[in-house]
């Protein structure tokens, strides 16, 4: 059992945030502070960008997994296109073997 709290290091980071859920959260904000309380903004935000991120990240990686078979696939075309446009190694004639 800690005898001291483990601090957390935090970035502060600015988001751009609709006109009316910002005076919702004042209002809010003010409403608590009448009340004595303190709203605990933070965890609120860390959770739900806990969530979205973890949705990001997947479909993130979905994206580059499916691009990563485009680029296979491309380059496999190609390769086959040159082999096909490559003459016989073992070939000294330019004409039909006689």
């Amino acid at each position: 059992m800690g005898v001291f709290k483990e601090e957390k290091e935090f970035k502060r980071v600015i988001f751009n945030v609709e006109v009316s859920i910002a005076e919702r959260l004042e209002q809010a904000k003010e409403r608590s502070r009448t009340l004595g309380r303190k709203l605990d903004v933070d965890t609120a935000v860390d959770k739900a960008l806990e969530k979205f991120l973890k949705k990001a990240e997947k479909k993130l990686e979905e994206v580059e997994e499916e691009q990563e078979k485009k680029q296979s696939k491309k380059l496999k075309l190609a390769e086959d296109c040159t082999a096909e446009q490559e003459p016989d190694v073992g070939s000294d004639t330019d004409g039909p073997a006689q």
